[in-house]
């Protein structure tokens, strides 16, 4: 997938825990704290990462995780026609929110390293991660050097050397947006991945299931007729 135009904003959230769902379903009953410190009172600025123009009428908001095969189903089959017809158009911004889901430690460092990069490449890095999805999570589940394979897709986007790749896992500002990515989800009633939401209307999860009735819901949003 090209690479889209990206933005960040700021909004105020706050989070103590960062809270994991399955991926596709329900709640998982497991969370677990970072150890990131403790932020008392203070608020975490949710640095939203938006594709697209910035002043299209409709907005998008997807929260998602690239471990996910969910996501990734979504990510090949549809997003590709969302990305040509409504995103390069103008019509539709896309709000990418992350949403680890398990194995936790590796989908948190594999976002740890796209908010590492140059802005414009998070989703070329995001996109390596969901194509090598299989790859990093067969090894995972084999005992593999998945850190290794974190390294290279880091070292691919400019991210080089065992102390740079270090420096973005244990970089605070890259693991308080997570969470707070996390608390806009919570916020929002969000537990499972992939979950959209529609000009701040959650979408039916069957939408996702095909091209035509995800861009259905654009078209409706965009009060155009419905795609033939």
């Amino acid at each position: 997938m090209s690479m889209l135009s990206f933005t960040r904003r700021g909004t105020v959230f706050a989070l103590s825990t960062l809270a994991l769902a399955a991926c596709g379903g329900a709640s998982d009953s497991d969370s677990t704290s970072t150890n990131s410190g403790t932020n008392g009172g203070e608020g975490i600025v949710l640095q939203d990462v938006v594709f697209g123009d910035p002043n299209a009428p409709v907005t998008l908001v997807e929260y998602a995780s690239w471990t996910c095969p969910a996501c990734l189903d979504y990510h090949l089959r549809i997003m590709p026609t969302v990305k040509s017809d409504y995103i390069d158009t103008g019509k539709v911004k896309l709000v990418f929110r992350e949403f680890p889901t398990a194995p936790a430690n590796i989908a948190v460092a594999g976002f740890a390293v796209a908010r590492c990069v140059d802005d414009a490449e998070y989703y070329d890095v995001l996109d390596e991660l969901f194509m090598r999805q299989d790859a990093i999570l067969t090894l995972a589940r084999q005992g593999g050097p998945v850190v290794e394979a974190l390294k290279q897709i880091g070292a691919n986007h400019g991210v080089e050397g065992d102390d740079a790749f270090q420096a973005c896992l244990d970089d605070q500002t890259n693991r308080d947006a997570i969470r707070a990515s996390l608390a806009a989800a919570r916020g929002q009633g969000v537990d499972a991945t992939p979950t959209f939401f529609l000009n701040g209307e959650k979408m039916d999860d069957n939408a996702r299931i095909s091209p035509v009735t995800f861009t259905a819901a654009l078209d409706e949003a965009l009060g155009e007729p419905a795609s033939e």
